[in-house]
């Protein structure tokens, strides 16, 4: 039913960061920036792993209340990881029968996926669980 999409750093500086995972070998697949410039977004492809970098304006470290649920606020390194599923409420529906979901969360429609949804584990890391069709990433032009 699952099966691992990405894994999610945030980064201080995003050319710097790019430019060390790119020496790794890493390609850029896609970018993305929020309206506001409040947030950039890349993903970097190695093989079949995917690496996703946020990156915030400095002075959004003030401003936690102000992003999204999503965004999970201004914090260094890792932020969650991605489980891809086939059906999202059948997925939401599994866990919450298992007693893993206290609540079933209402998923969000995504950038690069067609829904999605952020659950904790026990000790409070974020996972994504999003559901297809998935945009077919591009390398940047």
């Amino acid at each position: 039913m699952f099966s691992f999409h990405h894994v999610t750093l945030s980064v201080r500086d995003l050319s710097v960061a790019e430019g060390f995972y790119k020496g790794l070998g890493f390609e850029p697949v896609y970018r993305w920036q929020d309206a506001e410039g409040r947030l950039q977004i890349c993903h970097l492809r190695l093989g079949q792993a995917l690496l996703e970098l946020y990156c915030f304006r400095p002075e959004e470290e003030a401003e936690l209340p102000s992003f999204p649920p999503w965004a999970n606020g201004f914090r260094l390194g890792l932020r969650h990881f991605a489980l891809q599923v086939d059906d999202l409420d059948r997925a939401l529906g599994s866990l919450h029968g298992a007693g893993m979901l206290a609540d079933k969360p209402s998923p969000v429609k995504g950038q690069t996926c067609s829904r999605y949804v952020f659950i904790l584990d026990p000790d409070g890391n974020s996972v994504e669980l999003l559901e297809g069709p998935l945009v077919e990433i591009q390398r940047p032009e």
